[in-house]
C-alpha cells in the first residue's frame, strides 16, 4: 500500500485525515516493540524461581504470588483509569511514562533482598504495563484507515509471543553464560545472576523510551458526544447489556477465564519442574522452552482462528465457543501427562502440546465477545473481562497450584502433581461454560444482529 493511500481527498475536512503510512509504520513498530518488552518483563521472573528462592530464602508459594498476583492485581486496578486517561490525554506520553515505569521497576526487582521489596516492584510492573494495550489500540485506531487496522493490530499483538519467548531464551543465554559467577555491575557492585538478568530486561527499555519520543500522537477520529455520552448514561447502557444476555456473558467470562487459568498453571511453573526433577540448568530450560513457545503458541492462535471462521462458514453461530470446547478437551490429558510423567522428553512434548492447545482460544476470545456485545459498550465490558482474567488465571493460577502442591506433598515439592490436579479440574469448568452457553451465546448473537 502506497503512503498516498492514506492520504484523503482533498475535499475531506482536515480532522478526517490520516498520518502517512511511513508516520503510522513506524508507531506500529515502537508500540509491538512495547508490547513484546512487556512480557519480557512480565515473564521473566518464571525463569528465574529456582534461584530467587535459593538466594532470597523464599517458598513456591511467595513466588507464584510474585509471578502472578503481584502483577495482576495491580495491573486490573490501573488498567480502568489509565484506559480513562488514554480517552483523554496525550496518548504517546501515556506510553512513554508506562515503558519507563516498568523497565525501573524490573530493575528494582533485581535489586531485591527480600520478599516485600520485591512483591512492590511486581507491583510496579504491573502498573506500567496497564498503559501499553489500552494506548496501543487507541493509537493504531487513529494511525490507520480500517481497512489497514486487522494488520496493524495483529502485528501488533504478535508481540505477546515474542516477548514470552525473548524472556526465555535471552534469559536463558544470560544465565548460561555466566552460571555460577556473580557480575560487577556499574554502580550496583556484585549482582548473582538472575539479578544480572532482571537488571538487563529492564535496561532494554532505556532505548526503546527515547524512540516512544520520536510518536506522533494523531488527531482523534472518533469523539464522542459528551452531552449524549454523560456518566448516568454510560452506566445504565452498560447495566442493560450486562442484564440482557447475562448466560451468554457469563458463559464466555468463565469459559474463557478458565482456560487462561489452565495456561497459566501449567506452564508458569513448568521451568521450575524441568529444573528440579530433570536437573535442566535455567539456560538450558530457557532456550528450549523458548523455542518450543514461539512456535507453538502463535500456530495454536492461528488454527484457532482458522478453525472459528470455517465453523463461521459452516453457519455454526456458536463455533468459537465449539473451539474454546476443543480447547478445554484437548488440553486435559496433555496436562496430566505433564504433571505426572518422569522422562523428560514426554514431560517437554506434553508441555508443548499444552501450549498449542491453550493458545487456541487467545484470538477467539475478544472476537467472541464482539460478537454479542454492541459497539456502544464493547469497550467497557472487554474491560471487565479482562480484569477478570488477570485477576483470577493470571493472579490465582499460579499460588493456587503452589500452595496444593505444598499442602498435599510438602514445601517446595509436588507441582508437577498440582498441576495434573488443577488443570483438568480448570478445563472442565472451561468445557461445562462453553457447552452450556452455546444456546445462550446464539441467541445474544440473533439479538445483537437485529439491533444493528
Amino acid at each position: 500500500m502506497k503512503a498516498a493511500d492514506y492520504l484523503p481527498s482533498e475535499s475531506q475536512a482536515e480532522e478526517d485525515q490520516y498520518p502517512q503510512r511511513k508516520t503510522a509504520v513506524f508507531a506500529c513498530i515502537i508500540l509491538f516493540l512495547g508490547y513484546t518488552l512487556a512480557f519480557v518483563d512480565r515473564n521473566i521472573v518464571a525463569l528465574l524461581v529456582v534461584p530467587i528462592e535459593h538466594d532470597l530464602g523464599l517458598t513456591d508459594v511467595e513466588m507464584g504470588l510474585l509471578q502472578g498476583t503481584a502483577f495482576a492485581v495491580f495491573y486490573s486496578v490501573f488498567g480502568l483509569p489509565i484506559a480513562w486517561a488514554v480517552d483523554r490525554y496525550n496518548r504517546r506520553n501515556i506510553v512513554t511514562v508506562g515503558v519507563a515505569a516498568w523497565s525501573a521497576m524490573t530493575c528494582l526487582a533485581g535489586l531485591s533482598q527480600g520478599f516485600a521489596t520485591f512483591f512492590l516492584a511486581r507491583i510496579g510492573v504491573g502498573a506500567g504495563e496497564a498503559t501499553i494495550l489500552p494506548s496501543a489500540t487507541s493509537l493504531i485506531a487513529d494511525y490507520f484507515p480500517p481497512e489497514a487496522r486487522g494488520r496493524a493490530l495483529g502485528f501488533f499483538a504478535s508481540g505477546i509471543y515474542f516477548g514470552s519467548a525473548i524472556a526465555l531464551i535471552g534469559g536463558g543465554l544470560i544465565l548460561h553464560r555466566i552460571e555460577g559467577r556473580q557480575i560487577q555491575i556499574p554502580f550496583l557492585g556484585m549482582e548473582q545472576p538472575w539479578q544480572v538478568v532482571l537488571i538487563s530486561a529492564g535496561a532494554l527499555g532505556i532505548p526503546l523510551i527515547i524512540a516512544t519520543l520520536f510518536m506522533r500522537e494523531p488527531i482523534r477520529r472518533h469523539q464522542k458526544n459528551r452531552k449524549s455520552n454523560n456518566y448516568a448514561t454510560q452506566v445504565q447502557g452498560l447495566l442493560a447489556t450486562l442484564k440482557s444476555n447475562p448466560k451468554a456473558l457469563w458463559a464466555h467470562f468463565i469459559g474463557f477465564t478458565a482456560m487462561a487459568f489452565a495456561a497459566y498453571g501449567a506452564i508458569g511453573w513448568l521451568p521450575t519442574i524441568l529444573i528440579r526433577q530433570y536437573h535442566w540448568t535455567p539456560g538450558m530450560v530457557g532456550i528450549r522452552l523458548g523455542v518450543a513457545a514461539l512456535i507453538a503458541g502463535p500456530a495454536g492462535t492461528y488454527f484457532g482462528g482458522f478453525l472459528a471462521d470455517r465453523l463461521e462458514k459452516a453457519n455454526r453461530p456458536d463455533g468459537k465457543f465449539l473451539v474454546g470446547a476443543l480447547a478445554a478437551i484437548c488440553t486435559c490429558i496433555p496436562a496430566i501427562i505433564l504433571g505426572t510423567s518422569t522422562h523428560q522428553g514426554v514431560t517437554f512434548i506434553a508441555a508443548v502440546v499444552v501450549i498449542f492447545f491453550t493458545s487456541l482460544v487467545w484470538g477467539v476470545a475478544p472476537a467472541a465477545l464482539q460478537e454479542i456485545i454492541h459497539g456502544s459498550v464493547l469497550g467497557r465490558v472487554t474491560a471487565i473481562y479482562t480484569a477478570l482474567l488477570n485477576l483470577i488465571a493470571l493472579g490465582l493460577a499460579a499460588p493456587s497450584i503452589a500452595l496444593l502442591s505444598e499442602w498435599m506433598f510438602g514445601k517446595n515439592n509436588g507441582l508437577g502433581q498440582a498441576i495434573a490436579i488443577i488443570v483438568p479440574c480448570a478445563t472442565f469448568i472451561a468445557l461445562t461454560a462453553f457447552l452450556s452457553g452455546r444456546r445462550a451465546y446464539t441467541n445474544a448473537r440473533q439479538c445483537l444482529d437485529k439491533l444493528q
